[in-house]
């Protein structure tokens, strides 16, 4: 099924935004070739490198080719000044050869030569000059083109910023982390340890999770934090990386066994999750109160009689 019309040029919101940027979107373009995307056009005619790969083509008239550049342009780029152009320069540079050529063959023909010479030299120096002022015309023209190897990949999207986590739910993961640990390193920790830590959880689980139901202040937070990722995990750490023989036989200067001090520092942690765990309930149970002496001040009965 042969296109119609309407398939065979781009559309007018895109030769809008193509003329926007700076670019040159002919209707119906080159046979054949699609409409690049508005923004590629104008990323290919800010690059350099891109501008100077494609402007080889002023080699050719400046080798005295004008008229082959220019016929090359107007068939791809569908303009028929520049066939025209073409033709023109095809015709004068023919007219020139031909003069120089009869010059040479007939006697008292140096005039013609002349004129075939100065005819030739100034076709090719106008053809020259006009190259180079149709160059940006062309390159507009050309980056409007798909299928152009230069810069046709679109850039990678900017990386997009994660909204930041709540910290009572990071908290919350660290905490299932470090008891997934000591029950991996169950053989290896001393007898109690893993039901010490499992403790702590009890305590803790049910306190972040009425923290992250009602927020938490600042102190809490922190509190919460240096148990759950800096006091339970590093107890755990320092002595998961002794030998367990050591661990459990050498008694240090306060003569006890790294084992017996780990025990007793998940004790001291269960004993101060509690108390933490007291003191959020004893905030909560304050802020119950100072909003049940308000009430009684706002509506005591001598307050509503008129």
């Amino acid at each position: 099924m042969a296109p119609s019309r309407g398939d065979a040029r781009p559309s007018r919101a895109l030769r809008r935004a193509a003329a926007a940027e700076g670019a040159v979107v002919r209707r119906g373009g080159a046979r054949g070739a699609a409409q690049a995307p508005p923004e590629l056009v104008a990323r290919r005619l800010r690059s350099r490198a891109w501008r100077a790969a494609n402007s080889w083509w002023l080699v050719v008239p400046a080798v005295g080719l004008p008229w082959l550049s220019f016929l090359y342009m107007g068939l791809r780029a569908r303009r028929v000044r520049w066939v025209l152009a073409a033709v023109a320069y095809l015709v004068a540079f023919v007219a020139a050869g031909s003069a120089v050529g009869a010059g040479a063959l007939f006697p008292g023909g140096d005039l013609s030569i002349v004129l075939g010479v100065l005819l030739g030299t100034g076709t090719w120096g106008l053809g020259l000059v006009h190259s180079i002022m149709a160059n940006s015309t062309w390159l507009r023209i050309k980056a409007a083109f798909t299928g152009e190897p230069a810069l046709e990949a679109a850039p990678a999207p900017a990386p997009v910023q994660a909204p930041p986590a709540d910290p009572v739910v990071a908290l919350q993961e660290r905490l299932r982390e470090v008891v997934r640990t000591a029950n991996r390193a169950g053989g290896r920790l001393p007898d109690g340890a893993v039901p010490a830590v499992r403790e702590i959880e009890d305590v803790l689980r049910p306190l972040l999770a009425h923290v992250a139901r009602r927020g938490a202040d600042v102190e809490e937070l922190h509190n919460l934090e240096a148990i759950v990722t800096e006091y339970l995990p590093g107890a755990l750490e320092h002595y998961l990386d002794l030998p367990e023989e050591y661990a459990l036989t050498n008694r240090g200067p306060g003569g006890t066994t790294p084992a017996e001090e780990l025990l007793n520092q998940l004790r001291l942690l269960a004993d101060g999750s509690r108390d933490l765990q007291r003191a959020v309930h004893d905030q909560d149970a304050r802020k119950l109160a100072v909003q049940g002496r308000f009430l009684d001040a706002k509506f005591r009965r001598s307050d509503l009689d008129l």
